[in-house]
């Protein structure tokens, strides 16, 4: 972005000498620092991550960020307004990956931030599961899972009939579920076939509108005054996108691309009653778009 200056630095440690825990092991530490050009802060922040391959090899990794540390604003919360100011962070994060060598190969993974004095929090939750059918044949499912809550969600600002300008923002509760899937088969050395499709939800409502009154306040809550001026609802969005790719190499250097992509997405501006599975099924139940492709390449050996 423009209007920036910062600083940073990094250091890591990793041991290469196996010992009877792990085979290697791997820690960085980094400590960062934003102003606008005019000197305001905008970040402070400081993270350290471990990496580490257990004797089984298997892998564990973990990290965790603490930022706006001391005073810092966020220039760009209120889309076009004033600075607001930003209470400390809190960003960890955790992964497991099984060992890669077998036919069946686990990953669970979870993030956890939390901020504006405990009044905003997302957790995310999730796994993957890699199969090796055969030689030829490998594919991937995986699910994400994630709880949201952002309790000063910006909206665009407002300019009522007198010429006053107001910077609304609710608090937000969103959850969003995700499912993605892969297939990767090597029919032969000149024939591949990939398969990908992602089903994904996500949905959520607003309350306790407010706008920005005093937004340089050490106080939280005195950043902000209760707001009448537009309704928030809420949302329900939903998404599927699928491709499948068909190459051939018919000759040396000559690839044929048959491609095939299908789409389907909808938007509700309200929640809804459903559930997940509810969700999904209605999203199945929408109208596709279909994109058929084809690209040919020939190599000429001049």
């Amino acid at each position: 972005r423009a209007d920036q200056q910062s600083w940073n630095n990094w250091f890591g440690v990793q041991s290469l000498h196996p010992s009877r825990v792990y085979q290697t092991a791997f820690w960085n530490f980094n400590w960062w620092q934003y102003w606008t050009v005019g000197g305001l802060p905008v970040e402070r922040a400081a993270n350290t991550n471990v990496h580490v391959q257990l004797n089984n090899r298997w892998w564990l990794h973990a990290g965790t960020t603490l930022g706006h540390l001391g005073t810092t604003f966020d220039d760009r919360r209120a889309r076009g307004g004033p600075a607001v100011r930003v209470d400390p962070i809190l960003s960890s994060w955790a992964e497991w990956d099984g060992d890669s060598r077998p036919a069946v190969v686990p990953a669970v993974w979870t993030n956890y931030w939390r901020g504006d004095g405990g009044r905003s929090e997302s957790v995310n939750l999730g796994s993957q599961l890699s199969v090796r059918v055969a030689s030829q044949v490998n594919t991937t499912i995986s699910i994400s899972v994630t709880h949201n809550i952002d309790d000063a969600q910006p909206f665009s600002p407002v300019t009522d009939s007198t010429g006053v300008t107001h910077y609304p923002l609710a608090h937000l509760d969103q959850k969003t579920l995700s499912l993605t899937g892969r297939v990767d088969y090597t029919i032969t050395p000149e024939l591949t076939l990939q398969v990908y499709a992602q089903p994904f939800v996500s949905k959520g409502g607003y309350s306790n509108p407010r706008e920005l009154a005093n937004p340089r306040a050490t106080a939280y809550p005195d950043r902000f005054q209760p707001y009448t001026g537009t309704t928030f609802g809420g949302f329900n969005f939903k998404q599927f996108n699928s491709n499948l790719v068909l190459r051939w190499e018919y000759r040396p250097g000559s690839t044929l691309f048959v491609v095939w992509t299908q789409g389907r997405n909808d938007f509700l501006g309200a929640t809804g009653t459903r559930s997940f599975a509810g969700d999904f099924r209605d999203m199945f139940s929408l109208h596709p778009n279909n994109t058929f492709l084809v690209k040919a390449s020939y190599w000429l050996n001049w």
